[in-house]
């Protein structure tokens, strides 16, 4: 008889099967929100990073300023959307911050300590765009939650 291995590691959305390895849909432990009012539905991932490094200042679909918030620096799903979105650590964000702010060019988003808070400046803010944990509820806020495309 023939055994089968399986492992499921939810957090990273990876199945193994036997020795086959395959990546589960989700494949980010984060959700991207903005306010409800926005009409955008979807970001790539280069667009979503340019909004955050502040490389784009308005919302194109409604002329909005566009308000980026993270989670503060020591917090694990700031670190996840760091590496997946920027592609880098979160050191090497704030490096690129500290240049920005020495050349008078910007200035970082602003941070919140809690996934409940990036909810609440998101819901009360219209140009507002955040993430939060997956399992993170959102009903009671005025937000919604974009997909992410790779292109």
């Amino acid at each position: 008889m023939k055994k089968i291995t399986v492992c499921i590691a939810a957090s990273l959305g990876i199945l193994f099967i036997g020795d086959v390895l395959c990546l589960a849909d989700e494949t980010f432990s984060f959700k991207l929100i903005v306010h409800a009012s926005n009409p955008v539905s979807e970001l790539t991932k280069i667009e979503i990073s340019n909004l955050f490094l502040k490389k784009v200042n308005k919302w194109k679909e409604s002329g909005e300023t566009v308000l980026p918030v993270d989670l503060i620096e020591d917090s694990v799903v700031r670190a996840q959307f760091s590496e997946s979105l920027h592609e880098r650590k979160i050191a090497s964000i704030k490096a690129y911050w500290q240049k920005q702010i020495f050349s008078g060019r910007g200035i970082p988003p602003e941070e919140k300590k809690s996934e409940e808070e990036v909810l609440e400046y998101v819901s009360e803010n219209l140009g507002a765009i955040g993430y939060i944990a997956v399992p993170t509820p959102i009903d009671a806020y005025n937000v919604k939650v974009l997909t992410i495309k790779e292109r």
